[in-house]
This record gives structure tokens, sequence and C-alpha cells, in this order.
């Protein structure tokens, strides 16, 4: 059991496409820092797309971050640096592309969010933490 094989969805390279094919759907967004300061959330903001996020926030981030988002989540309380408080000023002047892109990059204790967490489950996550602004 100490070695087994990992799989990493999302930071799989997708294959090239042959030439003269046309995608009819999806893409996967990597953001660069200057187009994550100029990002906005690309899903439309609404009541389920809140609350999926809320459940998403549970799944990956209260741990850490706690349920108010302050950082004091029952794990997070032993890491150093603490935390960050997602309802701070910090985070409320950040826009949508750049909290994104720092989900992705974090601080500390690697994130996962980019092996385990889909795109639009992420931007769904950055709607809840919206909600957090204190």
């Amino acid at each position: 059991m100490r070695e087994q094989p990992s799989l990493h969805p999302y930071s799989t390279e997708m294959p090239v496409m042959p030439s003269a094919t046309v995608p009819t759907s999806g893409s996967l967004r990597v953001l660069t820092a200057e187009q994550s300061k100029l990002s906005s959330n690309p899903l439309p903001k609404s009541k389920v797309n809140t609350h999926n996020g809320k459940v998403y926030y549970g799944y990956y981030c209260l741990m850490c971050h706690g349920e108010n988002g302050d950082g004091n989540g029952p794990v997070g309380q032993s890491y150093v640096p603490k935390p960050t408080d997602l309802g701070s000023a910090n985070v409320t002047s950040l826009t949508d592309g750049q909290i994104y892109a720092k989900m992705l990059s974090g601080k500390g204790h690697a994130p996962v969010m980019s092996e385990t967490v889909s795109p639009d489950q992420r931007w769904q996550i950055v709607m809840y933490v919206r909600t957090f602004s204190r």
C-alpha cells in the first residue's frame, strides 16, 4: 500500500487535436497572472451556483478556512501560517480571477484544487467565497 498508482485528472495534458477539427464544447482555462487581474466569473450569479459553491467549499475548504471563512477551521488552526481569512479586505478586494488563481497556487500547504476540483466547481467556490465579505 505504500506505492500506489495516482490519478490527477485535471493536471493531465490533453492530446493534440488533429488538424481541421473544431471543438464543439468545453474548455479548460488556465489563468496567467495578468489574465487573473482582468477575469470575472464566467458562471452566472445565481442561487444554485452559490449553493453549489457552499457545498464544494464544505468538501474542499472548510477544514482549513473554517465554516465562516475566517481561517479557524479544525485543521487550519495547526498550520503556520494560518489559513487566510476569506472575508478580509485583502481577499474581498481581489477580482474573481485573482481568487481563482490563488486557489490554484496558494501559500503554505500545497492546495489540491488543480488536481481534484473541476473548473466549474472552482468558480462556484469563488462565488460562495464572495459571501464572506465582512
